[in-house]
């Protein structure tokens, strides 16, 4: 049996709470189309030290495997994130975007640009991405942020889904769900968004079926 497809579902948020629970709805849903594997990383845990571009990933001489600047967690995280076959990267909206937790962590996954030179170089190319987004309205920034996401992977020559047409009107460009009418310090406001639910389990299918293909094309 061929090995299994790993999807990484990633947890911007400060807090354990509405998003953990729509990225973890979307793994279980990646689980159920078979041959997956997933795992849960919180970025709010690790200590990550901003990027400063020092560019000492793409030196020749600077042989150190990962960011050759500091030695934080992000240590630990490179080898998952060169493990995985997708990801899952969910953030509440925080002023129309992402969380700055995220935000710090994203960029310091710069050794993986393709032209680094320390190990990790192109190590998330043709991997598949999926994001998902919790905002207190509707319309309040989830695709805003779901782009900030997009824009990522693209940079890491990624593969860029959404949640897919048939199963999830209104929420296309992946999972987005809203708090509202609870408040959103309510850490469990989005169970009462079916649409959410919906939009973020259907992401989690289509991230995990695409993985699948690209994996078995280079089988």
């Amino acid at each position: 049996m061929a090995d299994k497809v790993r999807i990484l579902g990633i947890v911007g948020s400060p807090r354990h709470g509405n998003t953990e629970i729509l990225v973890k709805e979307a793994l279980k849903a990646a689980e159920e189309v078979g041959g997956v594997e997933t795992e849960t990383l919180h970025v709010a845990p690790l200590k990550v030290n901003p990027c400063i571009a020092c560019f000492r990933c793409f030196d020749e001489k600077d042989s150190r495997r990962g960011c050759p600047s500091f030695d934080d967690d992000m240590e630990k995280v490179y080898p998952r994130l060169a493990a995985c076959d997708g990801m899952i990267i969910g953030s509440p909206v925080y002023f129309g975007g992402i969380t700055g937790e995220l935000k710090t962590f994203l960029d310091r996954t710069e050794p993986f640009v393709r032209y680094a030179r320390t190990g990790y170089g192109g190590g998330l190319s043709n991997k598949v991405g999926g994001a998902i987004a919790v905002g207190y309205n509707r319309n309040g920034g989830q695709e805003t942020s779901i782009q900030m996401i997009h824009a990522y992977y693209l940079v890491h020559d990624m593969i860029v889904v959404g949640s897919g047409l048939v199963e999830t009107p209104g929420c296309y460009y992946g999972g987005g769900a809203v708090t509202y009418p609870k408040r959103s310090r309510i850490r469990d406001a989005v169970l009462e968004d079916e649409l959410g639910l919906r939009s973020s389990r259907g992401l989690g299918r289509k991230v995990a079926e695409v993985a699948k293909m690209v994996k078995a094309s280079h089988a």
